[in-house]
C-alpha cells in the first residue's frame, strides 16, 4: 500500500531539486530537510522508494557558506591559551541522530543552519565522562576530585545544584573537503525483522530471512574542540582522542561503528614549531592575508596569494622551509594531492613548478 506524504504543491519543488542533483552529479538542498519532509510516499511494498530516497539524500554536497561559517569557528578557537583544537577521521562509518528520521525510520544529526552532519557537544563531554568513569571506575579521593572538577558531576547527597566542569565540550564540525561527501548509504541487516517488530512475540530463529536496511551514515573528519583552563587541555584532550578511538561516538557503536582514528602527528614538538622560521614566515604572511576583508584563514593558506608571496623569496633554505610547512598543512587537509577550487589548483602549480625547477637543478 502506497500512502503519499507530501502535498502536491510541493512535490514539484522537491522534484527539480532531484533533477538538479542528476544533472550536476550532486546535491545542493539541504540534507536534513529531505530527511524529514522530502520523501514523497511511502510504499509497505516496495522498499526502493525509500533506498533510493536516502541515496539521493547521501549526494549532498557542502556548500561555501559552510565553508566560510567552518573557517570563522576556527578563527575564533585559535587561541591556544583557552582552545584545544583536534581532528580525527572517522575509522569506520560515524551514526549519528538515527532516531530522528520521520516517516524513513532512519536519520542523521544535520545542523539545522549549514546542512551538514554535527556531533553535539553535550553528546561528546557525555561520552569523554562515561568513558573515564567506566575506564577508571568510581575512584574516590584525589583522582575523583579531579575528575568532577573537570568533567562535572551529578548533584550529590543533599544537594540541590551539581558541578557542571571547567572543561567544555563544543559541537565537533565535519570538515570541508575530507571526504567526497559527509553522509554515505550504510546497508544494516535485521536478521530478525519479526523479532524486532513485533517487541518480542515472534521467536528468533535461524530460518528467519535477513531484512537488508538503507541508513544515512557519515564519513570524514570532525575538528572537535575544547575549552577551558590552559593547564588542563593537554589533560583533556588526551580523554578525548581515549574515547573516540577506544569507544566510539554516536549509535551501534559493538558492531564497530564510531570509532575514529588517532589524530595524525608530523612528529614534531611546539617548541620546534615555534623556532622554525617557514613556519614562522607562513604564519606571518596568512596573518597578512586574513587583514583584508572577508579572507579567511583556510582561504589565505590555500590561496595564489600566498603561493606568490611565498615565490617572490630569496634566501633559498627559507624558501624551502617555508614550501615544506605549507605542504604539511595542506596534506592534513587532504588539499595537497586533490586541491579543491581554481585558486588552490593555480597555488600548487607554483609551488609544483618550484619542485620541477629544483629537480632540474640537482
Amino acid at each position: 500500500m502506497s500512502t503519499r506524504l507530501m502535498r502536491t504543491v510541493l512535490h514539484h519543488l522537491y522534484q527539480a531539486a532531484r533533477d538538479q542533483a542528476a544533472r550536476d552529479g550532486h546535491l545542493d538542498s539541504h540534507p536534513g530537510l529531505l530527511l524529514q519532509r522530502g520523501l514523497p510516499e511511502h510504499d509497505d511494498n516496495n522498499q526502493d522508494v525509500k533506498t533510493n530516497h536516502i541515496e539521493h539524500v547521501c549526494r549532498s554536497a557542502i556548500t561555501d557558506f559552510y565553508r566560510h561559517a567552518y573557517d570563522r569557528w576556527k578563527n575564533a578557537t585559535a587561541d591556544e591559551a583557552r582552545f584545544r583544537s583536534v581532528v580525527m577521521r572517522i575509522e569506520t562509518r560515524l551514526f549519528i541522530g538515527l532516531t530522528g528520521g520521520g516517516m524513513l525510520e532512519t536519520g542523521c544529526l544535520i545542523s539545522h543552519s549549514y546542512g551538514t552532519p554535527c556531533i553535539p557537544g553535550a553528546s561528546i563531554k557525555g561520552l569523554v565522562a562515561s568513558h573515564v568513569r567506566d575506564r577508571f571506575g568510581e575512584t574516590g579521593g584525589a583522582f575523583r576530585e579531579y575528575r568532577d572538577e573537570l568533567l562535572g558531576a551529578p548533584a550529590a547527597d543533599g544537594s540541590s545544584t551539581g558541578l557542571s566542569g571547567s572543561i567544555a565540550f563544543h559541537d565537533a564540525w565535519w570538515v570541508p573537503d575530507s571526504a567526497e561527501g559527509p553522509l554515505v548509504q550504510e546497508i544494516v541487516t535485521s536478521h530478525h525483522p519479526d523479532y524486532y517488530g513485533e517487541e518480542g512475540r515472534t521467536p528468533a530463529t535461524d530460518f528467519d530471512s535477513p531484512a537488508p536496511n538503507a541508513q544515512v551514515a557519515v564519513q570524514g573528519k570532525f575538528l572537535f574542540v575544547i575549552e577551558g583552563p590552559a593547564d588542563w587541555l593537554d589533560t583533556a584532550e588526551q580523554m578525548l582522542i581515549a574515547a573516540l578511538t577506544l569507544r566510539g561516538a554516536g549509535a551501534r557503536t559493538r558492531a564497530g561503528y564510531g570509532l575514529f582514528a588517532a589524530p595524525e602527528s608530523d612528529g614534531t614538538t611546539e617548541s620546534d614549531r615555534s623556532s622554525d622560521p617557514g613556519r614562522e614566515w607562513v604564519d606571518g604572511k596568512i596573518v597578512e592575508l586574513t587583514a583584508r576583508p572577508g579572507v579567511q584563514v583556510n582561504q589565505a593558506l590555500r590561496g595564489k596569494a600566498l603561493a606568490e608571496a611565498w615565490s617572490r623569496l630569496d634566501d633559498p633554505s627559507l624558501k624551502q622551509a617555508a614550501l615544506a610547512d605549507i605542504r604539511t598543512r595542506w596534506k592534513k587537509q587532504d588539499w595537497w594531492d586533490e586541491p579543491q577550487g581554481a585558486a588552490a589548483r593555480k597555488a600548487k602549480a607554483i609551488y609544483d613548478a618550484y619542485g620541477a625547477e629544483a629537480d632540474e637543478t640537482s
